[in-house]
């Protein structure tokens, strides 16, 4: 048995290292060691669970600290891994945790997603303009959906930290990765290639794309930066070597934490403090 201890996020590198590799019908323990997990590190460990369940993997997953065991049951992570990953299933808010479940991504149901998703973080957030939530969901989810290139589709959870009144939004693929996406498309045009961190520059771009006829003409990462600039808020994205941390003030990039990284995650933090109050229609009856 492969045994896997993760104690922080650098020790996601051992899992991303089985992923590159024919590491099929197998016996696969995953020691979790953190004090808390927050989206990115769920997609992760789903991600990982579901590619080595195809590869007829025997998994096991440890959970050493009982907050974050109690977590992992709630939001059902290995039900999910094991019997939905591949199914649509009806969608229920996690109360216990204020959070919405792990969704496998299609065309078909992401607009359901997105607008339950917003209904209940209303309810949490009682009087704020939730709009920016669905902009940045349905941004989020037409990128991944549309460059990806998947091998397992592709996921989104989101969860709200009521402690510092924060929505953090997440999606992720085991994907080709922007790096590699961008350097292709160079490349079949022509173009001289870019490092790392110029792909991702490259495609935060306005009207820059790989898809020859694209569902969001190239405006996908830059409606996210901008919409995110003008509520304060901040996303992070990891695609292959690179880590890129946006703020209204900047964006600024370092060398991935988690080694042999394969795909993208893309994670958005939004400040609810910072949100515009609910406009109130007037609820009079003119109708003489």
């Amino acid at each position: 048995m492969t045994t896997l201890l993760i104690k922080n996020q650098r020790d996601y590198s051992k899992l991303f290292d089985i992923l590159r590799k024919d590491f099929s019908n197998q016996k696969i323990q995953v020691v979790l060691e953190q004090k808390f997990l927050t989206p990115f590190d769920v997609l992760i460990l789903a991600q990982f669970f579901i590619y080595q369940l195809s590869q007829n993997c025997d998994l096991n997953l440890v959970v050493n600290n009982s907050v974050v065991l109690d977590y992992v049951k709630a939001i059902g992570l290995q039900d999910f891994c094991q019997k939905n990953h591949s199914e649509s299933i009806e969608i229920n808010e996690i109360q216990s945790f204020t959070a919405m479940p792990i969704k496998r991504l299609t065309r078909e149901t992401m607009g359901y997603y997105i607008d339950t998703t917003r209904h209940y973080f209303e309810s949490i957030c009682k009087g704020k303009d939730l709009d920016v939530l669905n902009i940045a969901l349905a941004e989020l989810i037409n990128n991944v959906h549309d460059h990806a290139k998947s091998p397992i589709d592709s996921y989104v959870f989101c969860q709200y930290f009521e402690k510092k009144s924060e929505i953090i939004l997440a999606v992720s693929d085991l994907g080709i990765g922007i790096p590699s996406s961008v350097n292709s498309y160079l490349q079949r045009t022509g173009s001289p290639l870019l490092t790392a961190e110029e792909t991702v520059k490259w495609a935060l771009e306005l009207k820059k794309t790989t898809q020859s006829m694209p569902y969001n003409a190239g405006r996908g990462l830059d409606t996210i930066s901008t919409f995110l600039q003008t509520n304060k808020g901040t996303w992070r994205l990891y695609s292959d070597s690179v880590m890129m941390t946006s703020t209204p003030e900047s964006n600024k990039f370092e060398e991935n934490q988690v080694k042999h990284f394969k795909g993208t995650i893309m994670e958005i933090l939004i400040n609810v403090s910072n949100l515009n109050e609910k406009n109130i229609e007037d609820s009079f009856n003119w109708d003489f």
